[in-house]
């Protein structure tokens, strides 16, 4: 039926062939093939460079291919299979050497300094054990002469790896993947609770999170410290939170509090608990990386209007910790932050600027462009800082989003970016996101940034041959597809052209009723007429058809002025918070 060129199509739902269940079975299966190809491929083979830096590219791009096309199919996953993904996408890259960076083999040399009774913020790798270490040896030249910048609680972690593993590599290495495995559960624990908390999508915040190709590349294949700090970041924010909402305590808490029946899980003593113990855990993460007391700042912001009390303890008790952690490891560690910025990032658009007028004027006015530059983004970023905190002080911006747009100026206008760097930002709008363009923007930026790095040093050339075989093998596969990514949750094939279902509604063309059961197919039909011209087209089920839930969120539901253009009687949708109720 079509009137006036508007197609309204009533048919039945289309029996189930593909449930979450398979979606997830292949997806995990594809990006865990991938991840043990990695493995192999960066083991040592006797094989030429430029067919190792090929086969890993490959491999890395049929993960984050595999991860971008699982997008789609988010809404029909549970929280369980979507942590069923991730694992079986990081276990092959755990038993992997370390990958895309050498850092651990500095927190290996720094917690052994401090085993020895040296002080690490002081004595680089090469001073403190000498250049005939086997562990100084393993650390890149750029670090080799360069103190720890790293906070006491993280020294103090690595002295305790060093005292048990010594100078022996591999036990090291698995022992700092221990380190960063504890840091991603704690993300994949705080992800979908924070996003329930701001009104997203659970699974949405753990496919664009969890199973970020970042994630696996530089957590836990490359054993980050920044993996624990942002696990503890993220858990801290989400107990304090809970805490100050009253949200019922979990039981591994309540236990370590010692199950006193005086406690009132809803609030009161026990939320007081929660509150202290994610207080703690920014503390914590705060005095691993510094980056970390933004959370703490934006927590601070966010609670000060409604809880000034619980502000103004939270920012004492930071600060206590600090002077506290810093006392048995040393306050080494604020002068020895500067060390980071001694060697040029040129992924830091600041110092990217100052070394291009050095290649353009002269090598002699590198170091003072690069440091001017500097000054400049430091300028830009402080006001932007401030605008942000006080927008969550007024309830603006939730402190999850203002956290990671925190990050995000950060990492603009900051003298040092790393690919992982990214992640301080991502995480944080995994949890907050509810746009689909804002997660798209997040997922193509991650997309990137995951096939930017090698994991592995290597000659130019090989790099040159190995990303040229890679991208002509990725885009053969792609052009032997016929397709590329699908970036919208319900498409629709009209003339040949795709077009999203929002656009459509939007542009008056079609109408889609959702089907009695509680699910929205990913439609497909095809016109072989003139859509607008009035005629009946001609359409088709077809039989591999997608079936995904009804609770989408918001990517079906606010085409016009956030009011909701699909709705079914048992589907209901607060867009305004942003709640809904499966």
């Amino acid at each position: 039926m079509a009137v006036m060129g508007t197609a309204v199509l009533h048919r039945p739902a289309p029996p189930v062939t593909r449930t979450g269940s398979a979606v997830g079975r292949l997806h995990g299966v594809a990006g865990a093939t991938a991840a043990v190809t990695v493995t192999v491929a960066t083991s040592g083979l006797f094989v030429p460079s430029a067919i190792v830096v090929a086969t890993t590219l490959v491999a890395m791009g049929v993960l984050v291919l595999t991860w971008l096309t699982l997008r789609p199919h988010v809404a029909a996953l549970t929280n369980a299979r979507t942590y069923g993904i991730a694992a079986a996408w990081a276990l092959p890259l755990v038993v992997a050497r370390p990958l895309f960076s050498g850092d651990v083999w500095s927190y290996l040399a720094q917690g052994l300094t401090a085993a020895g009774g040296l002080d690490p913020y002081r004595l680089g790798p090469a001073q403190a054990l000498g250049s005939a270490s086997v562990v100084t040896q393993h650390v890149s030249h750029y670090w080799v002469g360069t103190p720890a910048p790293y906070g006491p609680a993280w020294l103090t972690m690595s002295r305790a790896v060093a005292l048990v593993a010594g100078d022996r590599l591999t036990a090291s290495v698995l022992l700092y993947r221990l380190l960063a495995l504890a840091g991603v559960v704690l993300i994949a624990w705080a992800l979908p609770r924070l996003a329930r908390r701001v009104g997203a999508s659970p699974t949405g915040a753990l496919w664009l999170g969890l199973l970020n190709p970042l994630v696996l590349w530089h957590l836990v294949a490359g054993a980050h410290n920044d993996a624990i700090m942002l696990g503890l970041m993220l858990a801290g924010m989400e107990l304090a939170l809970a805490g100050l909402s009253g949200a019922a305590m979990p039981g591994w808490l309540r236990f370590a509090a010692g199950a006193a029946g005086w406690l009132r899980f809803a609030g009161g003593a026990a939320g007081w608990l929660r509150f202290a113990a994610g207080a703690a855990l920014l503390t914590v993460a705060a005095n691993i990386k510094v980056v970390a007391a933004a959370a703490v700042c934006c927590l601070a912001a966010a609670i000060a209007r409604r809880h000034p009390r619980a502000a103004v303890a939270l920012l004492a008790g930071a600060a206590a910790g600090t002077v506290l952690l810093s006392t048995v490891a040393g306050f080494g560690w604020l002068p020895a932050l500067r060390g980071s910025t001694t060697v040029y990032s040129w992924m830091a658009p600041t110092t990217a600027i100052g070394l291009l007028i050095g290649v353009v004027v002269g090598t002699h006015v590198t170091a003072t462009a690069v440091a001017i530059a500097n000054v400049v983004g430091a300028v830009i970023c402080a006001p932007v800082v401030v605008r942000l905190l006080a927008a969550v002080y007024r309830g603006r911006i939730d402190p999850l989003r203002g956290l990671g747009l925190i990050f995000v100026a950060a990492v603009l206008c900051g003298p040092v970016v790393q690919p992982w760097y990214l992640l301080w930002a991502v995480l944080p709008l995994a949890a907050s996101a509810r746009g689909r363009r804002e997660r798209s923007a997040v997922a193509a930026v991650s997309a990137v940034v995951a096939m930017l790095v090698p994991p592995f040093a290597s000659g130019v050339a090989a790099l040159v041959v190995g990303y040229l075989i890679a991208a002509a093998v990725l885009g053969a596969a792609l052009l032997t597809l016929g397709q590329w990514p699908e970036w919208t949750d319900g498409m629709i094939r009209i003339g040949g052209r795709q077009r999203g279902v929002r656009d459509h509604i939007r542009r008056g063309t079609s109408k889609i009723p959702l089907p009695q059961a509680r699910i929205l197919p990913t439609l497909f039909f095809t016109s072989k007429t003139n859509f607008r011209n009035g005629k009946e087209p001609s359409m088709s089920w077809y039989p591999s058809i997608d079936l995904q839930r009804a609770a989408l969120r918001d990517e079906v539901a606010m085409p016009l002025g956030g009011r909701p253009a699909i709705q079914h009687e048992n589907q209901r949708s607060d867009l305004g918070s942003g709640r809904y109720r499966r």
